[in-house]
């Protein structure tokens, strides 16, 4: 029993929701219409154990988007939708919107290093209250807690601590990260505040996808191309798509970021994907990535990259009020990661050009001498604005 299914513990502590999921229901709308009085209706349905049981299996049915793309084209190579398109055709790559979690991360960092942070600055892992212009108090904690150690920004990403990221976002501001993360593919609205660092405005897999994208293709951003060349019968081409790259990072940038989440893949301590490596095997394999996890445990994440195909990958319920019942199982790490692991093994396994054993990420020429770990007088210009009192 992976307790997977959330039904009977929401049910119990959560009556409300289970009563609110009724009513949105046709049959109790049928009941309503018939003359049924809304309480009566709920309490009809609570017993009908026929009724109970469809909408448990609904509820409750584990969901996910799957989706690989080509970062040097934009072409999409793999996009599976659902479990189960029989029973549920919505699309979890591009239509469906949630929130995304830690995989929003890097575009705090993104922010940060393009304005000349170094990935070896150092900020505290500790309590944080920031307090906002209309007074209200945000104190984001860690899954783990904290340290009280200063933490560099590169194995803060690497431990995806909500200290170190939101400490970050205070200093690089919700508006810049929100610029960069435009950018970078992101279309959905996304609400310029602290919080968003942590991954708080819904969007789609596709967006997430196409972002770390712009990563792995050197900080150049390709639209994703579902189509790529229509022909009739005779062979002549009546469509072909013309991808053109626009530049949404500097290649130092991109490089950096990508150096910076290779250590998410790696075996650390804290480190959230190493699974991918000492569970899959895969070693050889130039690979940087990010896992997400929301609140509450609603939606899973995990994206990884690699110099030739950026897949992303997504898991929870199509409702997000009913979610994962343990901690454990809410994690990205131990759900969306394992999608991944499994398809890169299969495709390793299968045919290798997919993903060239040999492929790397190309560094910028004299990139060594940009990774100085001396003060940084552009970030402590950015320091130095202030943006509410922070106290720590």
């Amino acid at each position: 029993d992976l307790d997977f299914e959330p039904w009977t513990q929401y049910c119990r502590s959560q009556p409300y929701i289970l009563n609110q999921t009724i009513r949105e229901t046709d049959r109790y709308r049928s009941m309503i219409r018939s003359g049924t009085s809304g309480s009566d209706a709920v309490a009809q349905l609570r017993e009908n154990q026929a009724f109970m049981d469809s909408l448990k299996a609904v509820k409750t049915r584990l969901e996910l988007g799957f989706v690989a793309i080509d970062p040097g084209t934009g072409h999409v190579r793999t996009w599976i939708g659902g479990t189960d398109l029989e029973q549920d055709w919505y699309d979890h790559v591009s239509i469906a919107k949630r929130q995304p979690g830690s995989t929003f991360k890097p575009f705090v960092y993104t922010a940060a290093i393009d304005e000349g942070w170094s990935p070896y600055y150092a900020l505290l892992d500790d309590t944080l209250n920031y307090v906002d212009q209309r007074g209200e108090v945000w104190s984001p904690g860690n899954s783990g807690g904290f340290s009280g150690q200063e933490v560099t920004l590169r194995e803060g990403l690497a431990q995806s601590l909500n200290s170190i990221t939101a400490r970050l976002m205070i200093e690089v501001g919700p508006s810049h990260v929100a610029f960069y993360a435009r950018r970078m593919g992101i279309k959905s609205p996304l609400n310029e505040v602290p919080a968003l660092a942590l991954g708080t405005s819904d969007v789609t897999l596709l967006e997430m996808t196409t972002a770390y994208s712009t990563f792995a293709n050197g900080g150049l951003l390709y639209e994703p191309v579902v189509i790529t060349q229509i022909q009739d019968r005779s062979g002549n081409i009546l469509y072909e798509s013309e991808s053109v790259p626009r530049e949404a990072l500097s290649e130092a940038t991109a490089y950096k970021m990508i150096d910076m989440m290779r250590a998410v893949v790696q075996p650390g301590p804290g480190h959230t994907g190493q699974r991918i490596r000492t569970q899959y095997g895969l070693w050889d394999y130039d690979f940087a990535g990010k896992t997400g996890t929301t609140q509450y445990s609603a939606d899973n994440w995990f994206m990884l990259m690699h110099p030739d195909l950026v897949v992303g990958s997504w898991v929870g319920f199509n409702d997000p009020r009913f979610r994962f019942r343990t901690d454990y199982w809410g994690q990205g790490a131990h759900t969306a990661l394992h999608l991944v692991g499994d398809f890169m093994v299969r495709l390793k396994n299968a045919d290798e050009t997919y993903i060239a054993r040999e492929s790397r990420f190309p560094s910028p020429q004299l990139f060594g001498a940009e990774y100085a770990t001396e003060p940084n007088p552009v970030a402590d210009s950015i320091r130095s604005r202030g943006r509410g009192g922070v106290a720590w």
